[in-house]
């Protein structure tokens, strides 16, 4: 065995160790920080999705197959009708741009155990009425491993064209933010018992507003390459890190999804 293959061999040992003692995801992964949101470079986020109803952006979404895109449960969107629709490979939302995909929802499939009072299980999988098409601009994003949980520290982004400040200020371009996870037991005793192990939190690391607004529900948190997180719900301010952003554990719900999947 050379010594290439010894390192190798090491290494999955150690990840086989780490996951086996059920870490969570980030454990090893250097933070960055960045203040505040910024636009996105161009269609540099082609999972990204809009839901519109009467071509007005109500919630964001994000894609997971050719004719599938994720989003809240809270948001509220019925199959077959012709008053909503989903746009696919969207920067602007102001122009009709080339690279953007309009779809019709022929289905959709809240969680069963979904809560509006709780706001648990506040999932919800769109089937579009044809399938995407695959390009530079359009694209899936993957899934966690079931039950992967995020550490504390470990630095997200979270993306959306919701409202960019608390005065119902609205974005012409699809903006990101830098976010950090909080510890879920701290999360849970700022919102005073709301918080349970099917949902992560995430906050700004100092007084600076950010994280998600009005108009983010059912965007994605993404973590690496991987989306583990869908908006959910907030404080009254947004972006106040005295009241964590809370989002779906998306690693809780990968056996439901795949069971949407295979059935719908």
């Amino acid at each position: 065995m050379g010594r290439a293959d010894l390192w190798l061999l090491k290494t999955r040992l150690a990840l086989w160790v780490m996951f086996q003692a059920g870490l969570c995801f980030g454990a090893e992964i250097r933070r960055t920080w960045v203040i505040g949101g910024k636009e996105v470079t161009p269609h540099s986020r082609p999972f990204m999705a809009s839901i519109q109803h009467e071509n007005k952006h109500i919630c964001g979404g994000f894609l997971l197959r050719r004719r599938w895109v994720m989003t809240a449960a809270h948001c509220v969107i019925p199959k077959r009708s012709s008053q909503f629709r989903v746009i696919l490979g969207a920067h602007s939302l102001k122009t009709q741009e080339a690279s953007q995909q309009i779809f019709g929802i022929q289905n959709s499939i809240a969680h069963p155990l979904f809560n509006a009072e709780t706001v648990k299980n506040d999932i919800r999988l769109l089937k579009l009425n044809r399938s995407a098409i695959f390009n530079k601009n359009v694209r899936k994003i993957k899934l966690p491993h079931a039950y992967t949980d995020l550490c504390p520290g470990l630095t997200c982004h979270v993306l959306g064209w919701g409202d960019i400040s608390n005065y119902a200020t609205i974005p012409t371009k699809l903006m990101e933010a830098n976010t950090t996870i909080v510890d879920r037991k701290a999360c849970n005793e700022s919102w005073q018992g709301h918080v349970s192990k099917s949902m992560v939190c995430a906050a700004s690391t100092n007084a600076v507003l950010r994280g998600f607004c009005s108009g983010d529900s059912g965007g994605p948190l993404v973590c690496g390459e991987n989306v583990h997180g869908i908006v959910s719900f907030n404080g009254k301010r947004c972006g106040d890190r005295h009241f964590p952003d809370v989002y779906t554990r998306i690693a809780n719900y990968i056996p439901w999804i795949h069971f949407v999947l295979q059935t719908f």
